[in-house]
């Protein structure tokens, strides 16, 4: 059996498709693992399977497709960049995506430089995964790994750690984590999509601060969060980590701009470290297509804010920045 293993988000690191290929491997086959194909070169290939890790490659990753069924070949799709597009995927392809975990390989072994010690996230007081107003999710966890946890004992720890609400875990599996993670020395360690300040407790802070973190990650994404953002601080500075350790997504673009101009200033006033990131819904297939934008916000406005945040906001107020098309 040969297999080629396609990662439409290349250069961005593919863990499901790096799973595939170890489970693959264990089959007997042969695999090749690769960003895109030669048309004419897929006939070497039985098996083709592609991934997208963002709705934004899925127009790539259906052209692809579509040549890999015209030559004959066995082809599954799949990634989290599908769960947005699944309809657009069956009309083009009359293939159902695989956007969850995969069972065949989720808990294949192996070392990876991610890891997800837990699957899920029961965080239905956040309106990015669970929409109060009937648009689609922002965030896909809840429906791709479930409102309540799976969680993983026997998998090999990583230096990036990619659970999508770490705070929330069972204490008892929160050390579990942390203990293990411990043995293998790493220098530095990223809880990448870091903790939830809904869920945050002086034990939690006590547990991870054990580990090497390169920053504490937490989001503040709606102004009515603020509180809860500012209790998570006030936790942290309690145990000695200082302001500018912690590293806070602000998302912009669900909000209207006065709200998240608010929430970038009062990052920089806390000392802290903002992370802007515009908001992306999941059912967006291409940057050459215009963005769905809410509120009084436009791609362009969008674009702008997310430099001006990231780059500038505390040293110029938003009224007195000049964009700079060209660096955007």
């Amino acid at each position: 059996m040969r297999v080629l293993l396609v990662n439409c988000s290349h250069p961005s690191y593919n863990l499901g498709m790096e799973k595939a290929r170890r489970w693959w491997e264990r089959q007997g086959a042969e695999v090749w693992y690769a960003k895109s194909f030669e048309p004419l070169l897929v006939s070497n290939y039985d098996v083709v399977w592609l991934s997208a890790i963002f709705s934004w490659d899925v127009l790539e990753l259906c052209r692809l497709a579509r040549i890999a069924l015209d030559a004959k070949r066995k082809v599954e799709v799949g990634g989290p960049g599908t769960f947005g597009a699944v309809q657009f995927i069956i009309q083009e392809l009359g293939l159902l995506p695989q956007f969850k975990p995969d069972s065949r390989f989720e808990k294949e072994p192996g070392e990876y430089l991610y890891v997800f010690w837990s699957r899920g996230c029961p965080a239905k007081n956040c309106s990015l995964g669970y929409p109060r107003d009937g648009r689609p999710p922002v965030c896909s966890v809840p429906e791709m790994e479930g409102s309540k946890y799976t969680l993983y004992t026997d998998i090999e720890p990583a230096r990036v750690i990619a659970d999508n609400n770490l705070s929330a875990v069972p204490r008892s599996h929160q050390e579990l984590i942390v203990e293990r993670t411990l043995t293998k020395a790493f220098p530095s360690v990223d809880a990448n999509s870091g903790f939830e300040p809904h869920s945050m407790r002086p034990w939690v802070i006590d547990i991870w601060k054990r580990l090497p973190l390169v920053a504490w990650r937490f989001a503040y994404d709606e102004v009515g969060e603020r509180d809860k953002v500012l209790a998570t601080l006030e936790m942290l500075k309690a145990v000695g980590i200082r302001p500018y350790r912690c590293h806070i997504y602000c998302l912009a673009g669900n909000e209207p701009l006065e709200d998240c101009i608010q929430r970038v200033n009062e990052i920089n006033q806390w000392k802290a470290y903002a992370i802007v990131q515009r908001r992306r819904p999941l059912n967006w297939l291409s940057k050459k297509h215009p963005l769905p934008c809410l509120h009084d916000w436009t791609e362009r406005k969008l674009i702008d804010f997310q430099r001006w945040g990231n780059r500038l906001a505390k040293g110029i107020p938003w009224n007195e920045y000049i964009p700079n098309y060209r660096e955007s």
